[in-house]
C-alpha cells in the first residue's frame, strides 16, 4: 500500500523525464524481483522494450534494486528513481539543455560526436575498392558510439583515438544514427567473412568484443561466440549489427520508417541468400568440392528462419512507433517491407516444403511460415487503411513528404523542378540522352501526365542503378499532387476550376512505366517486390479514391512475372505462377496472354523444373481447347522452346526421353494446323542438348537421329531446319559424355566433309574450337589409354599445321590445351607428368608471359595439372605442387584475374602433402589451409574453404609417421584443425571428418581415460549432428574397447541404430584417399 501511494504521489508530481524514469525504474524491479521479462515490458513503450531484455545498469544499482524493495525503504526508493533519472537516456523530445555556462562546450578542441562518427563513415564510404578500410572506418564509428553511450551514461567526458575531446552530455543526432546504420548496411555480404588484413587473430577478436558491447549495451546479452586461444570462431552479420545501433537509437530518438525498412530488406536479403543455398538451380549443379549435405542445408535453413524473424520483429516494431506517435508518415511501414516479409516467409514456406519431405522434419515450420504471411497480408491491409495523409505536425500532407529515393525536397516545390530534376539526372549518367521536350521553359501549368510518362518512359530505356527508385519518386510525387489538388477541384467554383493547374494524374502507362523502370534496374535484388509492391499501392490508392479508375493491364502483369522471372531468388517461379492463376481465375478484368504463359514457363525453366514448366503449357494448351473465343492465348513455338529449355537445365529423371515426347506433341500440334507451333533449329538443338545431359543409356545416339533428321531436312530445302555449329558440338558433346571417342572423331570428319559439299543452304556449320576440344574429352575417356593419347596427339598437331598454314577459322586455344593436359592426366603414362608440365609452361610462357590471351591458362588447367601431379608417385608431386600454386598465386597477384586461386587448387595440394611422406607434413598441410583462408579473407571468394579441405588437413595428420615429438605436434594439428571446423560460419563436419579425426585420436594418443572420455564426448556430438556413418563405426571399433563401443551404441547393433544418428550421412563423401 506504502509504495502504491508512493508511486501516485510521484506521478501527480513529476515530468515527462522523471515519468519516463519511473516506468523504466517499475521495470527493473519486475525484472530483479520476478524475472518475468514480459511484466516488465508492459511497463515500457515499444520503443524502450529492447532495453529491459537484460538489466542494462551497474550491479550495486540492481542489489540496490532488492534492497529497497524487500525493505519497503521510502528513502531507498527515492535515491533509485534520482539515480535512474540521471543515468538513463531520454528521449528527443527531453533533451538536456546546453551548458552554456561550460567554458569549454563549443570552443576548440571539443569536437563533435555526431560530426565525428559522421566523419568516420564518410571516410570509409569513399574508399570504392578498399573493403578493409571501409570495414576499419565502420568499426571506429561503432566503437566511438559504444565508448559515448558509456561516458554519457556515467557523466564522463571521453577521447577517442585521435585525441579529440568530447562532451558525454552531448546527445548523437538521428542523423549520425543513420548515416551509422547504412554504412553498416553498405558493407559486404552478411554471410561472409569480412576481410581483415594481416592482424587476423586480433581484429576478429577485437570485432566480436566490439559487438558483444553493442549486446550489452542494448540488453541482449552477449554472442555465443567463444573463444579458442586468440580465435574468435563467430562473426556478425551486418544486418545484425545494424540492427543493434537501431536498438541503441531508439533509447535515444524515434526512428523514421525508412530507416526500418532499410534493415528490413537487408535481413530480407539476408534471408534469400541462405535459402539459395537450400533450393535453386547452383544447388542442382553439386561441384565436387563443395559440401552440400542436408546438415549444412538444414543450418542455411536455420540462418534464413534467424533472419525473417529479426526482420519481422523489426516489422512489429516500426509498426508500433508509428501507432503511438499518432500515424505520422515519416513513421509509416512502406508497402515494400510488407512484399519484402510476405515473399521471405513464403520462400520459407516453399523451401521447409520441398526439404526433408519424407522426414516432415520443417513441416510445423512451413505452417508457421504460411500463418505468418496470412497475417502479414491482414496487418498491410489494416495499417494502410489507418494511413491520415498527415505530415509530422498534424498537417495534410504536402509534396515534400520527405519519404523520397532520390529527389531533394527542394526539387519538389514545384512540378516543372520535379520533371527539370530527373531530366538532369538521366543526362548526367547518359550523356547521349536528349529528352523528347525540354521543361526548363515551359509554365508548370502546361505540364501534365505525357511529360511525366516521358521521362519515367527514358528512365526505363536507359537503365541505370537509380531508374527505378526515380520512377517511384515520379509516381509519388504525382499521387501526393493529385491529392493536394482534388479536393479544391471537388468544389464547384468555376474561377477556381479555371485557375487549376493541370493536375499530373497517373494512368496506366504511369503504372506500366514505373514498373518497367524496376524491371531494368541493375543491381536491385528486390526489384521484383518493389514492382509488386507498386501494384500493391495502386489497390490502395483506388480503394481511398486518389486513382480512382486507373486499373492494371496485362502488360502491367507481365512486367511482375517478368520482374519475378529475373530476380532469381527462390520461390520466383511460385509467385510467378500465383500471379498467373490470379489471372486465370478471372477475378480480375484482366486475362492471360501468350507472353503470360511464356514468361511463367521461362521463369521454371530458369530453375531447370521441366515439369512444373510443362505443366503450364499443358494449362494454356487446355484452356484454349475449352474458351469459344479465339482471342484465347494458344502455344507456340516459343512456349515450347521453354519447356524444352527447362528439361535441358534440370535434373529430373527421365527428362531427355520426356523432350523427345513433347518434340513429338509439337509437330503433331503442327500438322493439326497450329500455324504457330513449328520446331526450328533452336527447338532440336534444345532437345539435343536435354538428351545429352540427361544420362540416359543411348542417349547420344538418339541426339545423333535428330542431328541426322536436321541435315535430310536441310537436303529437301528446309531452311527451319539447318544444323548449326550448335547442332553438331551438341551431339559430339552427348558423345563426349558417353565416351564414344571413335563416334564423335568420325562426326568431325562429316563436318569437314559436309563443309566441303555445295549445300541449297547459305550457312554450313564449320568445325570450331569446341569441336576439338570435346572429341579430345571424349579419347580422355576411351579405354585404350594408349590409343587415347596417340589420337590427341594426332588431333592438336593437326590444329598447330592449319594455323601455321594460315587457317586462322580455328587455332588451339586454352580449351583444346585443357582437354589435351586433362588426356594425359587422366592416361596413367609414365610420361604424363612431364607432358602436362611442358604444356602448362608452354601457355604460362605464351598466354601470360607473351600476352596471347587465347592460350592463357585458367584455374581449370592448374587444378588438372595439380591432379596429376598428386595422382604420380613421384617424390617430387610435393615440392612442384607448392611450385605450381606459388605460381598461381603470384600471376593472380600481378593481375591475370584467369588464374584466380580456387578451393579446388588448394584441397588438391593439402591432400598431395597428406599423401606422402614428407616428416611434418600435418603443419604443412595446415599452412596451405591458412594461406587458403587468407586469400579468401582477401577477397577472393572462389578460394573459400570447403569440408574436404579441413578433412584433408585431417586425414595428413592422422598418417603422420614420425617420432613422438612430430605426431604430438600432428595431434595438435589435427585438434585445431577440427575445431576450427566445428565453430566455422559456413561449414559443418561431415561423418568423413568425424571419422578422420576418429583415426588421428587412435594412432596419435596413447590409450588413457582422457583418450575415452574424448572420444565419448566426439561420438555423442557426432550422433546429435547425424553423422554416424560406416567410416565413424569403423574407426570406433578399432579405437575403443568392445564394451565401451557397445556401450556407446546404448546396446543396439550397428544396423539397428537410430536414423537420426546416422540422418546426415552421404556416403559418397566417404572416399577419402589416404
Amino acid at each position: 500500500v506504502l509504495l502504491s501511494l508512493y508511486y501516485l504521489f510521484r506521478l501527480m508530481t513529476m515530468d515527462q523525464k522523471h515519468l519516463r524514469s519511473l516506468s523504466m525504474f517499475l521495470a527493473h524491479y519486475f525484472w530483479v524481483a520476478s524475472m518475468q521479462a514480459e511484466v516488465a515490458s508492459a511497463f515500457l513503450p515499444p520503443s524502450m522494450r529492447t532495453i529491459f531484455s537484460k538489466p542494462v545498469f551497474s550491479s550495486k544499482v540492481s542489489v540496490a534494486t532488492r534492497e529497497g524493495f524487500q525493505s519497503c525503504n521510502i528513502g531507498k526508493l527515492s535515491f533509485l528513481l534520482g539515480a535512474y533519472s540521471d543515468s538513463i537516456p531520454i528521449s528527443e523530445g527531453s533533451k538536456p539543455k546546453t551548458h552554456q555556462g561550460d567554458e569549454t562546450s563549443g570552443q576548440d578542441g571539443v569536437t563533435s560526436i555526431s560530426a565525428r562518427i559522421s566523419d568516420l563513415i564518410h571516410q570509409s564510404s569513399s574508399s570504392n575498392t578498399d573493403v578493409l578500410t571501409q570495414e576499419k572506418g565502420i568499426e571506429q564509428a561503432e566503437q566511438l558510439l559504444i565508448q559515448w553511450i558509456d561516458d554519457y551514461r556515467s557523466g564522463r567526458n571521453t577521447n577517442d583515438n585521435n585525441g579529440s575531446n568530447y562532451r558525454a552530455e552531448e546527445i548523437v543526432d538521428a542523423v549520425t544514427f543513420d548515416t551509422l546504420i547504412r554504412g553498416i548496411l553498405t558493407l559486404p555480404s552478411s554471410f561472409q567473412n569480412i576481410p581483415k588484413g594481416d592482424a587476423e587473430n586480433a581484429s576478429r577478436v577485437e570485432q566480436n568484443i566490439l559487438h558483444d558491447e553493442l549486446r550489452s549495451l542494448i540488453g541482449k546479452g552477449k554472442s555465443s561466440s567463444a573463444k579458442k586461444g586468440n580465435q574468435i570462431v563467430e562473426t556478425y552479420s551486418k544486418s545484425d549489427r545494424a540492427t543493434f545501433v537501431l536498438d541503441l537509437m531508439e533509447s535515444f530518438h524515434e526512428p523514421r520508417g525508412d530507416i526500418y525498412d532499410e534493415v528490413i530488406a537487408s535481413h530480407g536479403t539476408d534471408a534469400l541468400d541462405c535459402l539459395s543455398h537450400v533450393t535453386g538451380p547452383q544447388f542442382l549443379h553439386v561441384m565436387s568440392d563443395t559440401d552440400h549435405s542436408d546438415n549444412s542445408k538444414q543450418e542455411y535453413f536455420n540462418r534464413a528462419w534467424k533472419s525473417a524473424k529479426s526482420a519481422l520483429q523489426l516489422l512489429n516494431r516500426s509498426e508500433e512507433l508509428y501507432r503511438e506517435t499518432g500515424s505520422l508518415s515519416s513513421r509509416l511501414p512502406s508497402i515494400s517491407s510488407y512484399v519484402t516479409m510476405i515473399d521471405v516467409w513464403k520462400a520459407i514456406a516453399v523451401c521447409a516444403e520441398e526439404s526433408d519431405r519424407d522426414e516432415g522434419r520443417n513441416d510445423h515450420k512451413r505452417d508457421e511460415a504460411m500463418e505468418i504471411v496470412r497475417n502479414l497480408r491482414q496487418r498491410r491491409l489494416e495499417v494502410y487503411s489507418l494511413e491520415s495523409n498527415k505530415d509530422d505536425n498534424g498537417n495534410d500532407i504536402e509534396e515534400a513528404s520527405g519519404r523520397y529515393n532520390i529527389l531533394p525536397l527542394w526539387a519538389t516545390e514545384s512540378v516543372d523542378g520535379v520533371l527539370e530534376f530527373a531530366s538532369d539526372v538521366i543526362r548526367e549518367n547518359v550523356p547521349t540522352y536528349q529528352p523528347k521536350r525540354e521543361f526548363s521553359g515551359e509554365r508548370p501549368s502546361k505540364v501534365g501526365t505525357w511529360h511525366f510518362n516521358q521521362v519515367i518512359f527514358d528512365l526505363g530505356e536507359y537503365p541505370r542503378s537509380f531508374s527505378g527508385p526515380l520512377a517511384q519518386d515520379l509516381l509519388e510525387f504525382m499521387v501526393l499532387k493529385v491529392r493536394k489538388e482534388s479536393p479544391r477541384v471537388k468544389q464547384n467554383d468555376e474561377k477556381i476550376m479555371g485557375a487549376m493547374p493541370i493536375v499530373p494524374k497517373p494512368n496506366t502507362d504511369t503504372i506500366n512505366a514505373v514498373l518497367k523502370a524496376w524491371m531494368v534496374t541493375p543491381g536491385a535484388v528486390d526489384s521484383a517486390r518493389r514492382a509488386e509492391a507498386v501494384l500493391a499501392q495502386l489497390a490502395t490508392w483506388q480503394a481511398d479514391g486518389t486513382l480512382w479508375g486507373v486499373n492494371p493491364d496485362i502488360v502491367s502483369y507481365n512486367t511482375c512475372i517478368n520482374c519475378w522471372k529475373e530476380s532469381g531468388i527462390p520461390g520466383a517461379a511460385e509467385r510467378a505462377t500465383d500471379i498467373l492463376t490470379l489471372l486465370e481465375d478471372e477475378t480480375t478484368d484482366v486475362f492471360p496472354d501468350v507472353v503470360t504463359y511464356g514468361s511463367c514457363m521461362a521463369a521454371w525453366a530458369a530453375l531447370g523444373a521441366g515439369r512444373r514448366a510443362e505443366e503450364i503449357l499443358l494449362r494454356m494448351y487446355k484452356r484454349s481447347l475449352e474458351g469459344s473465343s479465339s482471342s484465347l492465348p494458344k502455344p507456340s513455338t516459343r512456349c515450347f522452346n521453354a519447356v524444352f529449355l527447362a528439361y535441358a537445365n534440370g535434373k529430373e529423371e527421365g527428362r531427355g526421353k520426356r523432350a523427345l515426347e513433347l518434340l513429338r506433341f509439337m509437330e503433331r500440334l503442327h500438322s493439326e494446323g497450329y500455324e504457330d507451333v513449328m520446331p526450328d533449329t533452336y527447338t532440336f538443338n534444345i532437345v539435343m542438348k536435354a538428351l545429352t545431359n540427361c544420362g540416359e543409356i543411348g542417349a547420344a545416339q538418339k541426339a545423333r537421329q535428330l542431328l541426322r533428321r536436321m541435315e535430310d531436312s536441310n537436303s529437301d530445302g528446309d531452311i527451319q531446319l539447318n544444323p548449326d555449329s550448335l547442332s553438331y558440338n551438341t551431339v559430339l558433346d552427348a558423345f563426349a559424355k558417353e565416351g564414344d571417342a571413335v563416334s564423335a572423331e568420325k562426326l568431325l570428319n562429316e563436318m569437314h566433309s559436309r563443309t566441303g559439299k555445295s549445300m541449297k543452304s547459305a550457312v554450313i556449320a564449320k568445325p570450331d574450337t569446341y569441336s576439338y576440344t570435346s572429341v579430345l574429352n571424349a579419347w580422355a575417356k576411351h579405354e585404350d589409354k594408349t590409343l587415347a593419347l596417340k589420337k590427341a596427339e594426332e588431333l592438336f598437331n593437326e590444329l598447330e599445321r592449319k594455323y601455321a598454314a594460315g587457317e586462322t577459322d580455328v587455332r588451339a586455344d586454352s580449351s583444346v590445351y585443357n582437354a589435351l593436359i586433362n588426356c594425359w592426366a587422366k592416361s596413367g603414362d609414365r610420361k604424363a607428368l612431364y607432358r602436362v608440365t611442358q604444356l602448362l609452361n608452354l601457355m604460362e610462357e605464351l598466354g601470360l608471359q607473351g600476352g596471347d590471351s587465347n592460350v592463357e591458362p585458367n584455374s581449370r588447367t592448374y587444378c588438372t595439372v595439380l591432379d596429376a601431379l598428386s595422382r604420380s608417385k613421384s617424390w617430387k608431386a610435393v615440392s612442384q605442387s607448392l611450385e605450381i600454386l606459388t605460381r598461381m598465386e603470384e600471376f593472380y597477384s600481378e593481375g591475370h584475374e584467369c588464374v584466380r586461386p580456387c578451393a579446388r587448387a588448394y584441397s588438391i595440394v593439402i591432400s598431395t602433402i597428406a599423401r606422402s611422406k614428407k616428416k611434418g607434413k600435418a603443419e604443412l598441410a595446415q599452412e596451405i589451409l591458412h594461406r587458403m583462408e587468407s586469400e579468401y579473407r582477401k577477397g577472393n571468394d572462389s578460394a573459400r574453404p570447403t569440408v574436404y579441405s579441413y578433412n584433408a588437413v585431417l586425414n595428413a595428420a592422422a598418417f603422420t609417421n614420425g617420432d613422438e615429438k612430430e605426431q604430438e605436434q600432428a595431434f595438435k594439428v589435427a585438434c585445431l584443425t577440427f575445431d576450427e571446423l566445428r565453430n566455422s560460419d559456413y561449414l559443418r563436419p561431415s561423418h568423413v571428418s568425424y571419422g578422420t579425426f576418429l583415426k588421428a585420436i587412435e594412432k596419435l594418443m596413447p590409450e588413457s581415460d582422457v583418450r575415452n572420455d574424448l572420444v565419448k564426448g566426439l561420438f555423442r556430438r557426432c550422433c546429435r549432428d547425424g553423422q554416424v556413418g560406416d567410416l565413424v563405426l569403423r574407426s570406433m571399433k578399432s579405437l575403443t574397447t568392445p564394451d565401451l563401443y557397445q556401450s556407446l551404441l546404448e546396446g543396439v547393433a550397428d544396423y539397428g541404430l537410430p536414423k537420426s544418428w546416422s540422418a546426415n550421412v552421404r556416403e559418397r563423401d566417404s572416399k577419402l584417399r589416404t
